[in-house]
């Protein structure tokens, strides 16, 4: 459903006072997400608008994937979420606990989230924020209210799709590389910045495919992840493109 339904949905369930604890908002992270949690934010918390801009609200906590590995930690978990949420609301209203790229909490960590989500204290709410939720325990899933927001493509599509698929799965940095330099020579300059996002995203989308088919270790299809996020960071500094999928590709475990 669109952004716009999708608040009206859960804003009725919170003025009916039937709003679920935990709702899995499936969508792209800076997108759609992103703007209906800050939409049902300034909802709750329609008097202190500046300090839920600033993430600096008492009754609202978040917790985003850290470290180089982009992950979520049980310590960084109950730090910044558990304990918190545990607290007596500093207005006397709601709480809203914010998790951003909730497919990278590790197993203690969603362990250790289950208990707030399935013991949470009145008028507490969960909001979940993920662009892959078959990565996310399912016990998590089951105890939340699902909503799938619109996911934009952005993926190279026809021939230049099937180009960068067959160079990354027969691992040749060469040929990603020349497929990658040919998007970018018939895109104009203005262009170029859409190309390379386009190109990057998909191959997240080949390394996401490994981690939801469950043909890798947790840990290693976290690493693949990692790997290209890494790469499109040194791919914006200008680095030679193929020094820098050579080395993605090194990085990058297969099945």
């Amino acid at each position: 459903m669109e952004v716009a339904e999708a608040y009206s949905l859960i804003s009725r369930a919170i003025d009916s006072g039937h709003a679920a604890h935990g709702y899995l908002i499936v969508g792209d992270l800076k997108g759609g997400c992103d703007e209906l949690a800050d939409r049902i934010l300034r909802k709750l918390f329609p008097d202190e608008l500046a300090q839920v801009e600033a993430k600096s609200h008492p009754d609202v906590a978040y917790l985003e994937p850290e470290g180089a590995k982009r992950i979520i930690k049980v310590d960084a978990m109950r730090e910044k979420i558990v304990e918190p949420m545990s607290l007596a609301a500093f207005s006397g209203g709601w709480k809203v606990g914010v998790i951003v790229g909730a497919d990278r909490m590790e197993a203690p960590s969603a362990n250790a989230f289950l208990k707030s989500l399935e013991e949470p204290t009145p008028k507490t709410l969960y909001l979940m924020l993920t662009d892959q939720p078959d990565a996310i325990l399912p016990t998590l899933v089951s105890r939340s209210q699902r909503i799938d927001l619109p996911l934009s493509e952005g993926l190279l599509e026809g021939e230049a799709f099937e180009a960068v698929s067959e160079a990354f799965a027969a691992k040749d940095a060469a040929a990603l590389a020349a497929a990658f330099a040919a998007l970018k020579e018939d895109a104009d300059d203005a262009d170029v910045m859409l190309v390379r996002k386009r190109f990057f995203k998909t191959l997240m989308s080949f390394v996401r495919q490994l981690m939801v088919s469950g043909k890798l270790p947790r840990h290693q299809a976290f690493r693949n992840v990692e790997a290209v996020e890494d790469a499109y960071r040194q791919s914006e500094r200008s680095m030679n493109d193929e020094a820098v999928l050579s080395f993605l590709l090194d990085r990058v475990v297969f099945p």
